[in-house]
């Protein structure tokens, strides 16, 4: 059959057309075998169209809505578009979705889609997996199966059954998946569960993100709040809202906290700055501790140095190669950051400090110290000095116990 052309408002029976396929609005569609419609070169529709069969065509335009059987757009099986599908209406499709380009302008449901690029303008509906680089939703999108995107961008909520997404991943209202997923680049402002297993290269969490079980994540952003039930690796971590993990954390560079991070086990990492509130079990860097606000453990925080700012506030003990209490902090160098320095205000407060040099500043007050050389400046304080090597004290410091010297120190607690 060569080129076609149905009228408005009536039903055709077709096999294959060899050529183009034009159609008014309100037009039915039939195979005449039973099957399939098969259109070798592009299919126009005026407006609406209900296809009682499988359909494949080159091109596929639907011009505007009108108001046929179905509403916009019905297809009673697969559709399989070669080329650019563009369709200014809503869209049914009861099976399986192949297209080139897909642009929907309304709202779209099929069982599976499988698309280099599709843009629905109203909420999606893929009841089975959906594959493309690139999908953009503008109200909620819901996929039953797994994705194996690069890129989903979503106006409203997402739902998805896991698998992967290399590329972006922009989500402005909540996103849940019921199944692991891998993920690329991934910000959320609403909220967004993720399952046991899941992680990626980068999330940014401005609003709240909640891991069900063991999490990893090369760069964790997190101004809202992140929850992770187990454990949380990553390569560096920044938290200026609050994240909060019943495991361990496990940062192989950066770990910087300006609002509140508490972890049940332990926390490691190589470096580590707190401008606001940090917990755990007990803390371990292999490089250097800033302290601008407060730090809470149970077996202690261990550095190869440690620098606790003015007006900070330190439970448990410290163990470092040097450690310095009492001085004021600049973040803005250390961090990064625009401009901040320390300006907690009060007296400097640690427990016991075990280090090979220990400096303890004016107006701070510390538990038992041991080092090998100890520094006591005006109007510091200590319960107790234990020291090997030399022992340096200003005036108006305040001992409450005879400082000692001995030959060994007693072993630290980390």
């Amino acid at each position: 059959m060569a080129d076609c052309e149905v009228r408005a408002g009536t039903t055709a029976t077709l096999g294959t057309v060899e050529g183009e396929l034009r159609a008014g609005r309100n037009v039915t569609i039939r195979a005449r075998s039973g099957g399939r419609v098969v259109v070798t070169g592009g299919a126009i529709f005026e407006g609406a169209v209900a296809i009682g069969c499988g359909f494949e065509c080159g091109s596929m335009r639907v011009e505007g809505r009108g108001y046929g059987p179905g509403g916009d757009v019905t297809v009673r099986g697969d559709l399989t578009v070669h080329e650019r599908a563009d369709i200014n209406a809503s869209t049914r499709i009861d099976g399986d979705v192949r297209a080139d380009d897909l642009d929907v302008g309304g709202h779209f449901r099929s069982r599976s889609l499988t698309s280099r690029r599709a843009r629905v303008g109203g909420h999606m509906t893929v009841q089975d997996a959906l594959r493309a680089e690139s999908v953009d939703v503008g109200g909620h999108a819901k996929v039953g199966g797994e994705v194996d995107l690069v890129n989903l961008r979503v106006g409203g909520h997402a739902e998805i059954g896991g698998g992967k997404i290399t590329g972006e991943i922009k989500v402005r209202g909540h996103l849940r998946t019921s199944k692991e997923l891998s993920f690329g680049e991934l910000e959320v402002f609403g909220t967004l569960r993720l399952p046991a297993g899941s992680g990626g290269r980068r999330l940014k969490a401005i609003g709240t993100v909640e891991f069900e079980g063991d999490a990893r994540c090369d760069e964790l952003d997190v101004s809202g709040t992140a929850r992770v039930r187990g454990d949380l690796a990553a390569q560096s971590i920044e938290v200026r809202g609050r994240l909060s993990v019943s495991g361990s954390i496990m940062v192989a560079k950066k770990l910087r906290v300006y609002g509140t991070t508490d972890a049940t086990r332990a926390i490691e990492c190589d470096t580590l700055g707190v401008l606001g509130k940090l917990s755990a079990q007990r803390v371990t860097a292999a490089g250097h501790v800033d302290i601008a606000g407060e730090v809470d453990t149970a077996a202690g925080l261990k550095a190869e140095s440690v620098l606790v700012g003015r007006g900070s506030r330190v439970a448990g003990p410290l163990v470092g190669g040097e450690i310095e209490v009492g001085r004021e902090t600049d973040f803005g160098s250390m961090w990064g950051l625009p401009w901040w320095r320390s300006a907690v205000g009060g007296t400097t407060r640690v427990e016991d400090l075990h280090g090979a040099t220990v400096r303890i500043g004016s107006n701070s007050s510390a538990g038992r110290v041991f080092g090998e050389v100890v520094e006591l400046r005006e109007g510091a304080a200590a319960r107790q000095v234990m020291y090997t090597k030399d022992l340096k004290l200003s005036g108006g410091h305040h001992l409450h116990e005879p400082p000692v010297k001995a030959e060994r120190l007693p072993d630290p607690p980390l």
